[in-house]
């Protein structure tokens, strides 16, 4: 998991690093009917997971020397994620369909220690998503699949957090700020498979969901003269807000056809 959260966070909070690969074990639900005497079908799929304890690299330093580097938790991280739509079986081509539908994604990093500090790193998106999948035929009960669509997605990202500051006007920090955003990305899945009787089967795949997001505005407004101007000079120079974010999976499937 490369998710845009973990770069928010360590662009608000100097001294971390990014380390190796984050994974999670999850689970995703999928459902598809193909309409009677028609070419349509619908589908649907449900994603959730939680990672406990999200770490990232921080380097101690001691009059400017290096002295120790260990992984430090930055949170707990959420995300949800539903597709819904409609399937369009090419007449011309076996089993080449055409995906017309919506995705929907939530997704936050939080974590809190009382009277110290809160942090709540964000997004909540819906739109538009379109795209094509492949089955093979089989062959000695073995086949392969694909699906590639593409996502265009509205809404907001979230970031939100405070901490004590002893050398600022109000002794603490406290940003809140929301602005909309697209949501732009691809997801490409690719799986073999093999059928045990005439409707079970079970398959193993790659997934890979690569997105870039781009707030309208970045601002920080906190209430604190000199920590929203050191803060939008930074965002000022750079010129530009677009993250990214990644996730890398390996699937192992088990289905029915009924």
């Amino acid at each position: 998991m490369f998710p845009y959260e973990k770069y928010e966070f360590k662009d608000t909070f100097g001294g971390y690093r990014n380390k190796g690969n984050e994974t999670v074990n999850n689970f995703e639900f999928s459902f598809k009917k193909r309409f009677e005497d028609s070419n349509f079908s619908i589908y649907t799929d449900f994603l959730e997971f939680n990672k406990r304890a999200f770490s990232q690299q921080f380097d101690f330093y001691q009059n400017n020397q290096l002295v120790a580097t260990s992984s430090v938790s930055i949170g707990d991280y959420f995300r949800s994620q539903i597709r819904t739509g409609f399937l369009y079986n090419l007449p011309t081509i076996n089993n080449f369909s055409l995906i017309f539908g919506t995705r929907y994604i939530k997704s936050e990093l939080t974590d809190t220690f009382p009277l110290t500090y809160s942090i709540r790193f964000g997004q909540k998106y819906l739109g538009p998503e379109i795209g094509f999948e492949y089955q093979s035929d089989k062959y000695a009960n073995f086949f392969f699949a694909t699906r590639i669509s593409l996502f265009q997605l509205y809404g907001r990202i979230c970031n939100s957090y405070n901490f004590t500051a002893l050398n600022t006007d109000q002794g603490y920090i406290n940003v809140n700020i929301k602005p909309y955003s697209k949501y732009i990305g691809n997801e490409i899945y690719i799986k073999a498979g093999y059928f045990f009787s005439e409707n079970v089967f079970m398959t193993i795949g790659l997934k890979s969901i690569v997105a870039k997001i781009l707030p309208d505005d970045m601002r920080v407004y906190s209430g604190d003269s000199r920590y929203d101007t050191l803060q939008n000079i930074e965002y000022g120079l750079r010129g530009d807000y677009t993250k990214s974010e990644a996730f890398k999976s390996v699937v192992i499937e088990f289905g029915a056809n009924i």
